[in-house]
């Protein structure tokens, strides 16, 4: 039978300045995944942002960062995180708390097969409550935990989309709210397949090959503004802000790639910056900002072209 889910009854956390936890009571007072927020929260609420429960042992936010965060995660009594983001975990503090660490990384566009089968088999196996992160705590985290809680038959696809608009994520990112459209429940037998693989630590690209697909967003994404950060006539199943989005993930996976290292810190600002840059495209694209985008992606390409300048096409 599947529980009520916390944000039906209009749970909303968040360990945004500002924010509040929701005062939705049970016929016994707080629920429990209320009180322990609270509590989390308490101990220090700028920790954790964008946290929302799912049910009351499942947990979406942005990415834990710090020991403060992760305080708040023990606080919550989180015992597995799971990052669908392109950085892992950092286990090391994980395994300070007690806390178990799983990477599933996902991209913007949407989640494939084997990673829906990889979330479902992590919230039936992994020990609970969980918590899943993304960059921001926005998109690919609150899909894929829906995705994940569907398969395991925590919830409903109903409920992931109500879930999913509760967390805030973009109707642009249609890759992403069809995945928890089309998420089914698995059997045990699926749900317990040993054959399924859960990694602390995904495989990334390496450097040479996140430059060659940034090339290849950057020539779409290019093409998207041509129609306004629109998909264009002869592509019509693009994106704009789930590339902008997979831009800006790849420049952070590279931040702590060997060649970003070796090349030095001036290498490393100039990455960086072109990080920030298309963080704040996607940002842009997502609230329509349409002159905004336009600059920020003139501003994108001329970064590039200086560090290209600088170091060459591969660093």
């Amino acid at each position: 039978m599947i529980p009520m889910m916390i944000v039906a009854a209009g749970l909303s956390l968040s360990g945004c300045a500002g924010s509040q936890i929701a005062k939705t009571q049970t016929s016994q007072g707080h629920s429990p995944a209320q009180d322990q927020a609270a509590e989390a929260e308490q101990h220090d609420e700028h920790a954790l942002h964008n946290l929302h429960a799912l049910t009351p042992e499942l947990y979406s936010a942005a990415e834990p960062v710090g020991d403060p965060a992760y305080a708040q995660l023990a606080a919550l009594g989180i015992k597995t995180v799971i990052s669908v983001d392109g950085v892992a975990p950092n286990k090391q503090l994980a395994q300070r708390y007690g806390i178990r660490v799983v990477h599933i990384p996902t991209t913007y566009d949407g989640i494939s097969d084997e990673q829906s089968r990889q979330l479902a088999h992590a919230m039936a196996t992994m020990p609970r409550p969980i918590f899943v992160n993304c960059h921001h705590g926005k998109h690919r985290g609150p899909a894929a935990i829906c995705v994940g809680a569907i398969g395991s038959g925590d919830i409903t696809n109903a409920q992931a989309i109500e879930f999913m608009k509760t967390a805030k994520t973009s109707p642009k990112y249609t890759g992403l709210w069809k995945a928890a459209e089309t998420a089914r429940p698995m059997s045990k037998a699926e749900l317990h397949d040993g054959s399924i693989e859960l990694v602390e630590a995904a495989a990334i690209e390496d450097f040479v090959e996140g430059m060659a697909e940034l090339s290849r967003l950057s020539d779409l994404i290019n093409d998207c503004a041509d129609y306004g950060f629109s998909a264009p006539e002869n592509h019509p199943d693009l994106a704009p802000i789930s590339l902008a989005g997979q831009i800006h993930n790849l420049f952070r996976e590279m931040e702590d790639d060997q060649i970003t290292i070796d090349n030095g810190p001036n290498f490393y600002k100039l990455l960086t910056h072109s990080r920030d840059l298309a963080s704040q495209l996607e940002t842009q694209i997502e609230n329509d900002d349409i002159d905004g985008a336009y600059n920020s992606l003139q501003l994108l390409m001329e970064a590039c072209s200086d560090c290209h300048d600088q170091y060459g096409r591969n660093g």
